[in-house]
């Protein structure tokens, strides 16, 4: 009789008492340990970026304003010649020294095919390997055409994730996009969202044709979400600004919401229509519907740090919003804010009620933008020597 192995068990007081290790970081805070997965558009220059990052973790050198412990990197580029990887490498380390810890191939097995055995084979070549990169993805695939795409999917990316977290290494995929454009970057990336729900981190880049700008959108299990905004010049890509998804929410508030906040700060209590509070605080390019949609969208990040707090009601068929601080009342026949989507909002300046107007005519106040937005980023569109020579 066979008996199926149980995996080990462990209660959550256990767990909670055991000491485990920390994530272990190939580039701090970008790319830890595990199966990783970097998408970008064809031609983009996702090799160029790929193979200067191989230099750098295996030399010990910086990236992207971070400090690297130097780690023996095997890069697998099955889609060029070593005669194109060295013209490649003469250039990216301009005279300098190439790192011996930097391991190179042009072939290798499919999955299911050899690779995992070729891998493992590495791993005990080079006892210190940390990073293993295979671009592309699409060369080691053999897909067997059973199981639909999703369960294909997963189950090739499974295979290598299984590998990652046995010895404890990063392995990178580089893939491709789709050409269809998606409302969630990460949903461009080609296949199924099995390849996505297996890799522990994703990165996907962005980049417009002949454009020495990029963005490189990443997010993980180990990881917060954030944008690294990059700029190429001579096959390096350098650092310009980085931003974590709360920064990119706070860049995406419209100035008028801080102009009002600031408005109201410095009246303490305000009571009027969506109109009214354009009007007094001198906002001259919004309309009222856009302005009340876009105050409920951001209320938590613009007004409430303010302590400025909110809610509504009708009187004589007018919609009324009314603003108080943390001492203000806000009446008894108040809507609180998270009523706001089920408002039937009119697409037209609502009529100013005799209360409001005269609650503004005893009042005159200063009136200054909110600051800290942010500047429109430089776009490159000089030609681009790298895109010629590869992805």
């Amino acid at each position: 009789m066979t008996f199926t192995k149980i995996p080990k068990a462990i209660s959550a007081e256990e767990l909670l008492s055991t000491p485990l290790p920390p994530v272990k970081w190939i580039i701090p805070g970008l790319l830890p340990a595990g199966l990783a997965l970097f998408a970008g558009p064809s031609k983009a220059g996702k090799s160029w970026l790929t193979l200067w990052l191989c230099l750098q973790i295996a030399q010990g050198n910086p990236v992207w304003n971070r400090e690297i412990e130097p780690r023996t990197v095997v890069y697998l580029s099955l889609e060029d010649t070593f005669n194109r990887l060295q013209n490649r490498i003469f250039q990216l380390i301009d005279g300098g020294d190439a790192p011996e810890r930097l391991i190179l191939q042009t072939e290798c097995p499919s999955i299911g095919q050899g690779l995992e055995e070729q891998v493992e084979a590495l791993v005990h070549t080079y006892h210190d390997v940390g990073l293993i990169v295979i671009d592309t993805l699409q060369k080691v695939r053999l897909s067997d055409g059973n199981g639909g795409m999703y369960a294909n999917d997963y189950k090739e990316a499974g295979a290598l994730k299984k590998l990652a977290d046995k010895y404890g290494i990063c392995i990178l995929l580089i893939h491709h996009l789709r050409k269809q454009s998606a409302a969630d970057p990460f949903d461009q990336i080609s296949g199924s969202t099995g390849l996505m729900g297996v890799a522990d981190t994703s990165w996907v880049m962005q980049r417009k044709r002949m454009s020495q700008t990029a963005d490189i959108l990443l997010t993980g299990r180990d990881m917060d979400d954030r944008t690294l905004h990059l700029r190429e010049e001579n096959c390096i890509w350098t650092l310009e600004d980085e931003e974590t998804a709360e920064e990119r929410e706070i860049k995406a508030v419209p100035d008028y919401l801080w102009k009002a906040a600031e408005y109201i700060e410095s009246i303490g209590n305000w009571q009027g229509t969506a109109s009214e509070l354009l009007a007094a605080a001198g906002i001259e390019n919004a309309k009222p519907n856009q302005f009340t949609y876009n105050m409920a969208k951001y209320f938590d990040k613009v007004f409430e740090p303010k302590g400025i707090h909110y809610k509504t009601h009708r009187k004589n068929k007018v919609r009324l919003l009314n603003f108080y601080g943390d001492d203000g009342d806000g009446g008894d026949d108040d809507i609180d804010i998270t009523q706001l989507s089920g408002w039937g909002i009119p697409e037209r300046p609502s009529p100013s009620s005799p209360s409001s107007l005269g609650a503004l005519e005893g009042s005159k106040h200063g009136r200054s933008v909110a600051t800290g937005q942010p500047a429109e980023k430089p776009t490159g569109t000089a030609p681009n020597p790298c895109e010629a020579a590869g992805a």
